[in-house]
């Protein structure tokens, strides 16, 4: 058996979470990829994926080999797609970003512009989903539970848990919720996608499955999982963000996480682009995200 492609494609369908998103990047079916990872399953004698109708998660011997893997694969798969390319990384790379991953994004661009002096990056703040197809973005970085949208290639780049926050002098004066049902009680701030104009949901473990908040009462809806930090950082009421952005919130004392034992499963960063040759420039800066979001989750 071909170890290096199996380690390959075992990569690309933890990335996707699925046998059908990994095909889509590999450009194979999904029966192939099944077949391929069943067969390296039984030549080694372990189980890499625990399989069900819905859902797609690494057993513990899986999480033991994509760590042992991933280095090596990503620098394969890096080298070939630079077979060709004319030396050095030139051009302008344009980039759509949701708000709050400013800061590991610039910070991962800081580096990769020193060692570069001809590349050039746009980089737009927001929480627009962008039409990768109509040429004005070259890569979007954003922030969401799976991408369904068949007609981009999509790589996961971290998981990013969802956290419930107050603040402390909220829970004083309010006290701690202690289950879910208990959010009837407490002013909620709410975020409404900008794209779409639907609301966030609220999404919390429960027995059997994730439950859904149903028809919140928002006291304070805003745009973006930033503005819905701060809010309730000025004690305004109880959010539920994605946990990027609330480290030194949290240190501070700041916020607060409530309802941890309620934790839903987390969502994702992810990086989409339309479908085609990456050139020097756009992959040097796929690059650089790779490693800036894999270092994160160490």
């Amino acid at each position: 058996m071909d170890t290096l492609r199996a380690a390959v494609v075992v990569l690309r369908v933890a990335e996707a979470g699925s046998f059908a998103g990994a095909a889509r990047l590999l450009g194979v079916t999904s029966a192939a990829v099944a077949r391929l990872v069943g067969r390296f399953e039984a030549a080694h004698g372990a189980r890499l994926f625990r399989r069900s109708t819905r859902t797609l998660s690494l057993t513990p011997d899986g999480e033991r080999f994509l760590a042992e893997i991933r280095g090596p694969a990503l620098a394969l798969v890096a080298a070939a797609s630079r077979l060709g390319a004319p030396i050095g990384v030139a051009g302008t790379v344009r980039v759509t970003a949701a708000a709050s991953l400013a800061p590991t994004l610039l910070h991962a661009l800081a580096s990769l512009l020193e060692r570069h002096t001809a590349l050039r990056v746009e980089l737009a703040l927001d929480d627009h989903f962008a039409d990768l197809s109509g040429g004005r973005w070259d890569l979007a970085v954003r922030i969401a539970p799976r991408i369904a949208d068949a007609s981009v290639l999509a790589r996961r780049l971290a998981p990013l848990p969802l956290v419930t926050l107050a603040a402390p002098a909220y829970l004083a004066r309010h006290g701690v919720p202690q289950t879910p049902d208990d959010l009837v009680k407490h002013r909620l701030i709410g975020v409404r996608f900008p794209a779409t104009g639907r609301m966030m949901p609220w999404l919390f473990r429960a027995p059997g499955g994730t439950r859904r908040l149903l028809q919140p009462d928002f006291a304070l809806i805003v745009d973006g999982s930033d503005a819905a930090r701060t809010a309730t950082a000025h004690g305004i009421g109880i959010a539920q963000a994605g946990s990027e952005g609330t480290a030194a919130l949290l240190a501070a004392g700041d916020l607060a996480t409530v309802l941890d034992a309620h934790a839903p499963p987390p969502w994702a960063v992810w990086m989409l682009r339309a479908p085609g040759p990456a050139g020097s420039a756009l992959a040097a800066v796929m690059e650089t995200f790779v490693a800036a979001f894999g270092q994160k989750g160490k």
